[in-house]
């Protein structure tokens, strides 16, 4: 199998995209929740841009360049052919942007290198598109799909809703659990309006994940458990030469990869589908690496040294596409930090 052209750098990725997409949306993530890739981990590698990021009538024709190991090409030239037309090749060409503003976007990160949700969405202009796609609010203590938000967990997702307010109506979609349900619904009801959540298995929670995440949180439960070994996959420092973390690579896919298939299949290709603004939610387990992927491994989420970050409740990315088809990736946050240390976080239960 393909995968997208990875193109980051910083805090911010950019796309030239192939087609003019139609949607602006926003999606949500939590942690409890084929075969691995060949290519190892911290490797960055051009392939084949994959069809799915063309519209019906689009073919693409990606012409790859070789991989350097630690570095990224500046820019890769991408064909675009009008399906069934004998004219002439319109050339396009994907590259990364340091400064977001580059883009038309006005926003500055955080001392953490996380971008506002609300000054985002303000900042964007209107011809663009944009996905977010975060973590659940604040949840009860149990982790099936049964769990309820806590009361500041409500609370959150309302006042991130109250940031996003608008005249448009968003488009929500989440997991098929309660928590993720009802962070939606509780974002539009601060927007104040009336969600309708559809459930959507497209942003599950264990995409990085080549196993089932019961099947990691057996491996590690006595070893640290699976937020230490998701963090460590993450920031590519999985030891081969310790059985376990040997064993463990093989129950990821690699990064990369991964990440870039995430970005343009499942949310660039799907956005003529939804809104210009949706809202879908989903898991921590997604969240974590996939900000650490956008970000190139510079905001720090490593939950396996002290003081033990991870990625907080309402924080995930920003996929914005604006009118001349460049996608711009941010790490975003939707509470007023970025990322959380879980042993400090307040347990309402015991209130």
């Amino acid at each position: 199998m393909t995968y997208p052209f990875c193109l980051m750098k910083k805090f911010q990725t950019v796309f030239a995209g192939a087609v003019v997409l139609s949607a602006m949306s926003l999606f949500v993530a939590c942690g409890d929740d084929d075969s691995p890739s060949a290519a190892p981990v911290g490797v960055y590698s051009s392939s084949t841009v994959p069809l799915s990021l063309a519209s019906s009538s689009d073919v693409l024709v990606a012409q790859s360049s070789s991989s350097v190991e630690g570095q990224l090409p500046a820019s890769s030239s991408v064909e675009v052919m009008p399906a069934g037309s004998s004219g002439s090749v319109v050339a396009a060409t994907f590259s990364f942007f340091v400064n977001p503003a580059e883009t038309g976007i006005a926003v500055v990160p955080d001392e953490d290198g996380f971008y506002d949700m609300g000054e985002v969405y303000k900042a964007v202009p209107t011809t663009s598109k944009i996905a977010f796609i975060i973590r659940h609010s604040k949840r009860q203590k149990s982790t099936g799909t049964e769990s309820l938000l806590t009361p500041i967990g409500e609370q959150m997702a309302l006042t991130l809703g109250g940031k996003l307010v608008g005249d448009e109506p968003f488009y929500y979609a989440s997991t098929d659990f309660i928590r993720t349900r009802k962070t939606c619904e509780l974002i539009a009801t601060g927007r104040g309006e009336t969600a309708e959540v559809v459930t959507w298995d497209g942003i599950d929670g264990a995409y990085f994940l080549t196993v089932p995440s019961d099947t990691l949180d057996a491996a590690v439960s006595k070893q640290g458990g699976s937020q230490k070994y998701i963090a460590r996959y993450a920031y590519g420092v999985l030891n081969p030469a310790n059985a376990l973390e040997q064993k463990l690579q093989g129950y990821f896919y690699d990064l990369f990869e991964r990440g870039n298939q995430f970005v343009n299949e499942v949310i660039v290709a799907n956005m003529p589908s939804w809104k210009r603004v949706s809202v879908f939610a989903t898991h921590d387990v997604l969240i974590e690496p996939l900000i650490v992927f956008v970000t190139n491994r510079t905001i720090n989420l490593r939950f396996y040294e002290r003081p033990f970050r991870w990625v907080n409740y309402l924080s995930g990315v920003a996929v914005i596409v604006d009118d001349q088809n460049r996608v711009t990736v941010l790490p975003t946050k939707g509470d007023v930090q970025g990322w959380m240390i879980p042993s400090q976080e307040i347990d309402e239960e015991a209130i």
